[in-house]
């Protein structure tokens, strides 16, 4: 018995004298995990900050520089949460006895309430997956009935890094149509996004400016040059009768660059307010298209003729837009200071369609995107020490006079009629730059092609609150 205890005695001691020389090991490998740091940007960068080279694996999970959880040198994922909070006062367009103008509807609702995460699976290889629940409990106009739908998945995809002039994803993607909308929701100057960059979608074939796909990307002259080429699912023909399922049409196609003469940007999303950060001057172009061929049938919806057997126009978009974020100071600052933003867009869209939906002379491919121009200009100024920024918008979406007024007086709600926003307003920050901030806005919507026997305009006042955090 005295011989066992002795042995137990003489193991534990061992096993004590081994921990003792491990724990420095392990200690020193823990404090060497701040070599990773992934951008801070609203959803995972387009270029992540590569880790440094050679740095040992981590002996446990561990949190990194930037709120990360790091599994290893190169595998590491962070989590994020967005509520952005409404109450809007809108207009009704309806006129009253009498010709008075419509009363005023009131809504509490979350336009964007957000769950993502992102992070590195191993060297070069990242992924981003994004929940929304956009506008819940949002009333319905004419029910009242509260939108209770579930969330939806909006980004989710893989990367792969083969070179800065490379980078390979697939998923569900951000299409890149405009300057404004590839920018992050927690940074617009406004509000909201601009009511023109749905344009593109307006045939219903994304899910919120996303689609699935395949985009490739790439960085050159120091990353002041990125392109992203890709090609997605856009809207599938349907099925031919018995003889040919759905799908049989190309895909779409969407080019995009990017160039900045000052400060690069490198991110998923670009843009909207740096808050003193960041010295941005640049300019950005799209290319969209997608097409059916001749055997295909028509997306008009039935009763409509199919047009089987005869040439579609094809849809087209073309976009371009000039920015500037000036720091006051001249020169960013991490810390942030008093910034001038400016950003002016112009895009012309043709979805091919042609007459009349009672008489349609040809189909074209998006038959909601009527042929159009489409106008964007903001501005906006943010004052650091006081924590605030002032800001006001003009977008426009205008008709071609292609179509006769009668049709363009007469659009189902399906398609979107010419329209003018005027918007202005201002925010203010409780937390450093976009964590948290409350906003003001106004804004006025005139219909351009209204006749008089209608309401020709709108008004309508907005509240939010604003939180992220990544």
């Amino acid at each position: 018995m005295k011989n066992r205890l002795a042995e137990t005695a003489s193991r534990w001691r061992s096993v004590l004298f081994a921990l003792a020389l491990v724990a420095p090991a392990a200690s020193a490998q823990t404090d060497q995990t701040g070599a990773s740091k992934p951008e801070t940007t609203e959803t995972t960068p387009a270029k992540p900050a590569e880790p440094a080279r050679g740095a040992p694996l981590p002996a446990f999970a561990v949190l990194g520089p930037s709120r990360e959880i790091k599994l290893a040198e190169n595998t590491w994922f962070r989590f994020g949460a967005q509520v952005q909070a409404w109450f809007k006062l809108a207009q009704d367009r309806l006129l009253q006895a009498g010709g008075a103008e419509g009363g005023y509807a009131y809504d509490f609702y979350c336009r964007r309430c957000r769950f993502f995460a992102t992070g590195s699976v191993v060297k070069d290889v990242y992924f981003n997956v994004l929940f929304e629940s956009s506008n819940l409990g949002k009333a319905d106009p004419t029910t009242g009935v509260k939108n209770f739908g579930p969330p939806l998945i909006l980004d989710a995809y893989a990367q792969v890094k083969f070179a800065d002039a490379f980078w390979l994803s697939g998923g569900s993607i951000l299409l890149p149509l405009t300057r404004n909308g590839t920018q992050p929701t927690t940074t617009y100057l406004s509000i909201d996004n601009a009511n023109v960059d749905t344009t593109p979608i307006l045939q219903g074939n994304t899910n919120v400016i996303r689609d699935l796909g395949f985009q490739a990307n790439g960085f050159f002259l120091a990353n002041h040059l990125e392109y992203r080429l890709g090609v997605f699912q856009g809207s599938r023909a349907p099925a031919k009768g018995t003889l040919q399922t759905a799908g049989h049409n190309p895909p779409r196609f969407v080019a995009y660059l990017l160039g900045n003469f000052w400060d690069p940007e490198i991110g998923y999303v670009n843009g909207g307010h740096y808050f003193g950060a960041k010295r941005v001057l640049g300019v950005m172009g799209n290319f969209d298209y997608q097409i059916l061929r001749n055997q295909d049938p028509s997306l008009l919806p039935a009763p409509l003729p199919t047009f089987v057997g005869a040439s579609k126009n094809a849809y087209y978009g073309v976009s371009g837009a000039a920015f500037i974020n000036l720091p006051l100071s001249g020169t960013p600052s991490p810390r942030g200071g008093d910034e001038i933003v400016a950003l002016v867009q112009v895009g012309y869209y043709d979805g091919g369609f042609r007459g009349t939906l009672t008489a349609p002379t040809n189909a074209g491919t998006y038959f909601a995107v009527l042929k159009q121009t489409n106008y964007l200009a903001e501005a906006a100024y943010y004052n650091h020490a006081g924590h605030f920024s002032i800001f006001g918008k003009y977008e426009q979406r205008k008709i071609s006079g292609d179509y006769a007024l009668a049709f363009r007086q007469a659009l189902p709600a399906t398609i979107s009629p010419s329209q003018t926003w005027i918007a202005g307003g201002l925010k203010y920050y409780v937390a450093p730059f976009n964590l948290f901030n409350f906003a003001l806005q106004y804004e006025r919507i005139n219909n351009d092609d209204a006749p008089g026997t209608q309401q020709g305009g709108t008004n309508n006042v907005t509240f939010q609150m604003q939180m992220i955090l990544y």
